[in-house]
This record gives structure tokens, C-alpha cells and sequence, in this order.
């Protein structure tokens, strides 16, 4: 049976040990500078927002990193904001301290810091986030040229194109998302804010503001701000380009996605597909944003079906899925069998691809 690494985030010193212990290969984490929150707040640094989701302390994640080495797992650390060019002296600044840590690699998407760290001649490996978007070869082959040695895949990446990629570029390490946070829209593209900060709305009110603070921006305790911009009500107003007269009124759109999931957002079943028909290397379980606690399970839990595919080598497809979701009912006390509205990688169930001919992965 060929061998998928799991990758698990963390945030905390503490987490390193029981999530390697917990079944993690490897680790990524971030780093949001004090300087950075200073000067711009904590806003999409590296499209994760907040100190609940980022490490603060230089000297916490040396050590952190430490620990993990000490156990033989890499650590990456994530700078896939997108940043303009003001931004770019505090980044390279950010980055030098960064260099002075045994960390891995960095996980990117912007290209000017792709380049940049190409410039710098940094000898760590340099990873393209999904923020990347690479959907084909020319895609692979426009990072590989630029240094990359792995590149993370979009969630909406199809098994076919997961198999032609891979195959295609044998010496690039692919890797796809498989556990919580699913997003219906593709991270390359998204304008959308992502905002961990929890304040009340008490809290925002008695803020201490400074003269020269023109916003601040927060996730209150409410149920209508609780989530990303995305998943907020928001309008939109179409006009004709010619006449300049709008086309129509204001479209509320509705927090529709996450009442949609039913459950955590889970890829587990599609593991099988992966080893069997992709060269895909590794599997991440995305989160950073989470309860440790969370991160843990969700770690604990894709090791287990990975173990299912070790214990039976010769397990078919149909008794692993049926094993794997019962294994998830059980891990996150779920009543239900799995429907679909949670699922990383849909094709699993799609009888297009998966009819009684197996039209492609017939083996």
C-alpha cells in the first residue's frame, strides 16, 4: 500500500508532541508578527487573520519547531497572503527572522514573494498554497521553474486531475486538502476577508481607540458577524456598462453555505481513490483557526482510515467507505449516516465516475 503523508496544523508549543503522537507526519503553522498587527492589524497576512491562529512569539515557534524536528517532522510555515508593495520591507523584514528558524519550508501564493525568496537564495523548500491556483500542468510547470518542490491543490481538483498532475510531474510533491474547513469557493480567487477576532460587542464599543486608527474590524458574538465575510450577508447591485443605469435591485445573499454542512467537513472516504489512482504524497488537514482539541480528533481521525487501508491490504472500496463512515459517526458522535453535504471530494459518490463499468478506475 503506497504511503500518504498526514499534515496537521498547530498553533502552540504544546500541540507539537500529541499531534505527532496523534498520527501528523508533518506540521504547518503561521507566524503574525506584532509589528505587522501594528502597523496593518492582523488581517490577511497569510489568509488567516488573528492570533487564534498564528503563532506571536519568534521564540515559541523556535522552540516549537525543535520539538518537532526532535520527533523527525518537518514544520512549514504559511506566508500565502497576497501583499503589495508598501507591505514588502516589513514582509522581508518578517522573513529574515523567519530565516534564522529551522523551519522546512514557507507555503506561498504571492509570486513577487516567490520570486523575492528565489532573489534571497533561501534554502528552505518553498510550497504553493492553494491561494496559487493551479488547476494544470502549465500552472505545475510555471511554479517549478520559480523553485517549488510541492504544490497544494484547490478543493475543487477532480480525481482525474489529481492523477494526470501527479503522474505528469513525478519529481513536484502534490497534495490535496481532506479534513474540516470545505469552502465552496476557490481560494485563488477569493476577495473575501477571513476574521478570527472574537469581541463582544461591549467590548467594541469601550475600545481604547487611537487618534490615528481609521478601523477596526471584528467578529462579534453574533449570529448574524460570527463567520468570514464570506458567510455574512451582503448585497449586490449590477449596472449596464453603456447606460450606467442599474439592471437590478440589490441581491441579498444569505450565510447559505454553512447551513448546508451537516457535520465536519470531511474528505476521509476519498483516500481510498487517492492512493489507489493518484501519486498524490500528502493529505492536510486544514484549521489553524480551530480548537486544538479539534485538530487533534480531526488528526486521530484520518490516521485511523488510513490504518483501515494498512490493516487490509486487500479491502475493497465499497468496505473501506462503509468502514471509514462508521468510524466518523462514532469519532464525532455523529447519529447520521454521511449524506454528501459535508464531502471534500463528491465524486466519491458520483455514479459518472464510479458506475457499475468503472469507466476510469477500472483496475
Amino acid at each position: 500500500m503506497r504511503v500518504l503523508k498526514v499534515i496537521s496544523p498547530f498553533r502552540g508549543k504544546e500541540e507539537v508532541i500529541p499531534l505527532i503522537e496523534a498520527g501528523a507526519d508533518e506540521l504547518y503553522c503561521g507566524y503574525l508578527s506584532p509589528k505587522w498587527i501594528e502597523r496593518y492589524t492582523s488581517l490577511e497576512f497569510e489568509r488567516k487573520g488573528g492570533k487564534g491562529s498564528n503563532f506571536g512569539d519568534l521564540k515559541e515557534l523556535k522552540e516549537a519547531v525543535d520539538l518537532a524536528h526532535g520527533k523527525n517532522v518537518p514544520v512549514y510555515l504559511t506566508l500565502n497572503g497576497l501583499y503589495v508593495n508598501s507591505q514588502y520591507p516589513l514582509l522581508l523584514e518578517i522573513v529574515e527572522q523567519l530565516e534564522k528558524i529551522d523551519l522546512d519550508g514557507f507555503i506561498v501564493a504571492d509570486i513577487g514573494l516567490l520570486l523575492t525568496l528565489r532573489k534571497l537564495k533561501t534554502k528552505k523548500q518553498l510550497h504553493i498554497s492553494t491561494g496559487g491556483t493551479v488547476f494544470n500542468s502549465q500552472a505545475v510547470d510555471f511554479y517549478k521553474k520559480l523553485g517549488a518542490s510541492r504544490i497544494i491543490l484547490d478543493r475543487q481538483t477532480t480525481f482525474e486531475s489529481m492523477r494526470r498532475l501527479s503522474e505528469s510531474f513525478s519529481d513536484i510533491d502534490f497534495e490535496v486538502f481532506i479534513f474540516t474547513t470545505l469552502c465552496v469557493y476557490i481560494d485563488g480567487f477569493c476577495t473575501f476577508l477571513h476574521t478570527y477576532s472574537r469581541d463582544s460587542l461591549e467590548d467594541i464599543s469601550k475600545k481604547d481607540w487611537k487618534k490615528d486608527e481609521r478601523f477596526y474590524i471584528a467578529t462579534a458574538f453574533d449570529i448574524e458577524t460570527q463567520a468570514d465575510a464570506c458567510c455574512l450577508k451582503y448585497s449586490l447591485e449590477a449596472f449596464d456598462f453603456e447606460s450606467k443605469k442599474k439592471i437590478n435591485t440589490s441581491i441579498v445573499r444569505p450565510t447559505f453555505y454553512k447551513q448546508l454542512v451537516d457535520g465536519v467537513e470531511c474528505g476521509a472516504c476519498a483516500i481510498y481513490d487517492i492512493i489507489m489512482h493518484t501519486k498524490v504524497k500528502s493529505i492536510k488537514v486544514v484549521g489553524r483557526q480551530l480548537n486544538p482539541q479539534i485538530r487533534l480528533e480531526s488528526t486521530k481521525f484520518i490516521r485511523a482510515c488510513l490504518d483501515i487501508l494498512e490493516d487490509g491490504r486487500e479491502i475493497n472500496r465499497q468496505d473501506y467507505i462503509s468502514k471509514v463512515q462508521s468510524l466518523y459517526q462514532k469519532t464525532f458522535e455523529y447519529k447520521e449516516r454521511c449524506r454528501g453535504n459535508n464531502c471534500y471530494h463528491p465524486e466519491v459518490l458520483s455514479r459518472k465516475v464510479y458506475g457499475e463499468s468503472h469507466l476510469y478506475y477500472q483496475t
